[in-house]
């Protein structure tokens, strides 16, 4: 080959090679530093992002460190309507790892107030998607952080992990966690699947709390039946809901600590019972939002009761009261020593067992001086007597209150009762046992 010849091949080879990569790398790294690159990025990830979801995402910088890896730093997201900040997010890596995509959230900061709108972004836009079947993620949080409405009162679970995945029965979100304020051995687990096999589909919530009683506090937002329970009130146990089109369904099982008996009873009626409770739920079944049969134990050792639930109780609930609760010259308030009974409750009827430590059998309450109020044998009464004993006492046979209205919207009082007949409808049906 000539001299000039192998010059010229040397010479392209050179441009070719050398020359126009090195130039094109060069080229590459001027644009993608350059402040108008880095603003078109930016937004186009604000926008991706916002769309998926549904809601107003900004970002304060988007960064690759190395190829594969993203770096979101300053994530907001707020309500596209109200403008309502409903997560803070210092920073977001996202990656690859065996085929699946991989997201690590760094000091998430949620408002209480909002979990429901996130909840029900995440439902819709993602377990709802139609691309949700293909999807592979893992997400770890380090520590989440959620807000009440007084800050005094946030909640930290730390050891966050979530993976979504497609599965046989449809979409499925798993989620692990810890609360840092409970010494759990192990982490509570609640999977959300999307069951897409029925018509029309439905999603099924599963919780289990493991060997640790969570905070009643941390579903009280959505699951507003226990916000009478007291803020110092724990679950310890199994819940699962499905939510369907016409209501949702669920069966509960569990052990309840540290129950008020003062809010749950004293602060929605006009009766006075106080006192901090223990309740075991051996079983509690949900229809349509409302309970259908439900068996358990309640203990307390010790509070105060006034006579009108005393007597209202003997008088409607099936109870005997002492003697010294019909004697009209009484004292309006009691102190009572124990209080234990065992329960089951069916659209059938109510029936309550004493079990309170005591020579006599069937004591559901007693004081120093023995029995206050004592269970009949056999003896079961319509559920709606439940009703008749808290609710204001009127002179009614079912009293015209809200709180009434609640409890026959709750309880499994057979839609032909007599007595239900007896109390106007309201214009809303009400269900306390609202999930969101």
């Amino acid at each position: 080959m000539h001299e000039s010849t192998r010059r010229l091949i040397c010479r392209a080879a050179f441009l070719l090679l050398c020359l126009l990569p090195t130039a094109g790398v060069a080229v590459w790294v001027g644009v993608t530093r350059s402040s108008i690159y880095q603003r078109a990025r930016l937004a186009g990830w604000q926008k991706e992002l916002s769309r998926q979801w549904g809601l107003t995402v900004t970002l304060q910088a988007v960064n690759q460190p190395r190829r594969g890896i993203t770096l979101l730093d300053g994530i907001h997201v707020s309500d596209p309507e109200t403008g309502a900040t409903m997560v803070a997010i210092r920073q977001i890596e996202i990656g690859q790892d065996r085929g699946q995509r991989v997201i690590i959230a760094a000091q998430p900061e949620v408002q209480g107030d909002q979990v429901d709108r996130l909840w029900s972004a995440f439902h819709e836009r993602f377990l709802r998607s139609e691309w949700a079947d293909a999807l592979i993620a893992s997400v770890h949080i380090g520590e989440l952080t959620i807000h009440r409405d007084d800050r005094a009162r946030s909640t930290t679970l730390s050891d966050v992990r979530c993976r979504l995945e497609g599965t046989a029965e449809g979409p499925q979100a798993s989620f692990e966690f810890r609360d840092v304020a409970l010494q759990m051995a192990e982490p509570a687990r609640i999977r959300v699947t999307r069951q897409r096999g029925n018509s029309p589909p439905v999603t099924r919530w599963e919780l289990d709390t493991r060997g640790t009683p969570l905070p009643c506090s941390l579903l009280a937002d959505h699951l507003t039946a226990l916000q009478c329970l007291g803020t110092d009130a724990t679950f310890q146990g199994s819940l699962e809901i499905v939510q369907k089109p016409d209501g949702w369904h669920g069966e509960l099982a569990g052990r309840f600590r540290s129950v008020d008996l003062d809010q749950l009873v004293s602060q929605r009626y006009d009766h006075r019972l106080t006192g901090v409770a223990e309740v075991l739920l051996r079983r509690a079944r949900f229809q349509d939002g409302k309970l259908t049969d439900a068996a358990g134990d309640l203990s307390s050792l010790g509070g105060v009761v006034s006579r009108s639930l005393l007597a209202q109780a003997d008088k409607t609930l099936g109870l005997v009261a002492d003697s010294r609760v019909r004697d009209l010259q009484a004292d309006m308030l009691w102190r009572y020593r124990a209080l234990r009974f065992g329960f089951e409750i069916t659209s059938e009827g109510l029936q309550i067992v004493g079990h309170c430590e005591h020579p006599s059998e069937g004591v559901v309450m007693m004081d120093q001086y023995g029995p206050l109020l004592t269970d009949q044998p056999e003896g079961m009464t319509q559920v709606i007597a439940l009703v008749q004993t808290l609710a204001t006492p009127s002179g009614q046979q079912v009293p015209a209150t809200a709180e009434a209205y609640r409890l026959l919207h709750v309880l499994p009082i057979p839609s032909r009762s007599s007595q239900r007949d007896q109390i106007a409808s309201p214009a809303v049906w009400y269900s306390p046992l609202r999930m969101q």
